[in-house]
């Protein structure tokens, strides 16, 4: 009977270590989630965005603009007397989503002022209820996206912040209504499969020392 036990039991220890393993084993997704936080006198706020969505350039690809329509899974800022937040899925329309949008800006393009690299984080008026979208500007020095409109998952950690809640372009961005200065940071967030993995391999040393315990005591 001891040994019918000890069988059984390294049998159920083979079994978890197949499973786990096929758990560290699945590939995950190519894409990833990203948490852009910032924070500030006056200001904070995150917002959370896949770094797979699609890039659209509306104004050609020889204008250093690139927006990524429904990039933005969840956001919140809190800067002046605005404060937002929202979570994707309510539109119809992936455009009229919450989106990231990078705009390497330089003197004389679409009006704005100085030479500057920006990181926006862009609410539609659809997504908003109202009549005007909401943009979230996070300037750079020039350079700090090396000249290109990719998505970026790494940037310096200060930026100047200007929110403009009355953006209605082409015709007006409307004035900002808040400017400061803010630290910001970006942060991977682990995928599912990889955090289950890690809990797997956890639950599967607890287990195999439960299970040397066991045969152990029957010896």
């Amino acid at each position: 009977m001891a040994l019918l036990n000890k069988f059984s039991m390294a049998s159920a220890i083979s079994v978890t270590a197949l499973l786990v393993l096929g758990m560290v084993g699945i590939n995950p997704a190519e894409a990833a989630l990203f948490k852009f936080t910032f924070e500030g006198e006056g200001a904070n706020g995150y917002f959370i965005y896949d770094d797979s969505a699609n890039k659209i350039e509306p104004l050609g690809p020889n204008f250093p603009l690139a927006e990524y329509d429904g990039s933005v899974e969840k956001y919140f800022v809190n800067a002046g007397d605005i404060l937002a937040q929202g979570t994707k899925g309510s539109q119809q329309d992936i455009h009229d989503e919450a989106r990231n949008i990078v705009y390497l800006g330089r003197a004389g393009n679409l009006g704005y002022d100085g030479a500057i690299d920006d990181f926006i984080l862009y609410v539609p008026p659809a997504a908003r209820g109202q009549q005007y979208g909401l943009s979230i500007r996070f300037s750079y020095p020039e350079g700090s996206f090396s000249d290109s409109v990719v998505l970026q998952t790494s940037l310096p950690d200060t930026a100047r912040l200007r929110v403009y809640p009355y953006w209605d372009f082409p015709n007006t961005t409307g004035d900002y209504t808040f400017e400061g200065t803010v630290k910001t940071k970006i942060e991977q967030i682990p995928e599912p499969a990889s955090v289950s993995a890690l809990l797997g391999v956890g639950a599967w040393f607890i287990f195999r020392r439960q299970c040397r315990q066991l045969l152990s005591a029957q010896d």
